[in-house]
């Protein structure tokens, strides 16, 4: 199975002016764009399961609508510290598979379709690798952000960084990282592709595994 971390980022490695940036804002300050959304869909068009935090759910409102491996929808994955709201249009999305993940049991509208995997105090990232491999997942993307993708690193699971970088600079700095500091060893990378389309530079690195 492979975990690859596909996001996209400033050229000062921020990945969002604040934490509840939503896709719709972050292309309305240049952080995304048609190229870029169009290769994050090829990338899920060959995902079995998406990783993401619920950061990203409040933002958005939902899981992005969109095909996976053999035309299935990927299973998407989400660590959630704390209750989601119970309006979001996320819970009537019962063609897309949805597991949250969290430390204590989550409140959840009744006969909902999401499933809540309690960690308890397990390792996060450690765990769904393994309940993954358990599910035959052949290719995880992780959406991060930088908190979770922080988890992966640390524990040296993520294989391949499929990183978009975006034409401009935020200079802000309260603004999150692509992983959240700090790290306990750098990660070292190798590039295996690169292209670029509207100022976008479409990056693809294999981790150097120690």
């Amino acid at each position: 199975m492979q975990i690859i971390n596909v996001m996209a980022a400033s050229l000062d490695g921020r990945i969002g002016l604040h934490d509840l940036e939503g896709d719709a804002e972050r292309q309305s300050v240049g952080l995304s764009g048609s190229s870029d959304q169009k290769y994050l869909r090829t990338q899920i068009a060959s995902a079995d399961a998406i990783i993401v935090g619920a950061t990203s759910i409040r933002a958005n409102g939902e899981c992005l609508d969109h095909h996976g491996r053999m035309s299935e929808f990927p299973t998407w994955y989400i660590f959630a510290q704390k209750d989601l709201p119970l309006d979001l249009p996320f819970w009537k999305q019962d063609h897309i598979p949805r597991v949250l993940l969290s430390p204590h049991p989550l409140v959840m509208p009744s006969l909902t379709a999401v499933q809540n995997i309690v960690l308890g105090k397990q390792d996060p990232a450690i765990f769904l690798q393994k309940y993954l491999q358990q599910k035959n997942c052949q290719q995880a993307l992780l959406f991060g952000g930088g908190i979770i993708n922080n988890w992966f690193y640390r524990q040296n699971l993520v294989d391949e960084l499929r990183l978009t970088l975006a034409p401009l600079l935020i200079g802000e700095s309260k603004a999150p990282f692509l992983v959240a500091p700090e790290l306990p060893s750098k990660i070292n990378f190798s590039l295996l592709a690169s292209h670029s389309d509207e100022s976008f530079v479409f990056l693809r690195y294999k981790v150097i595994k120690s």
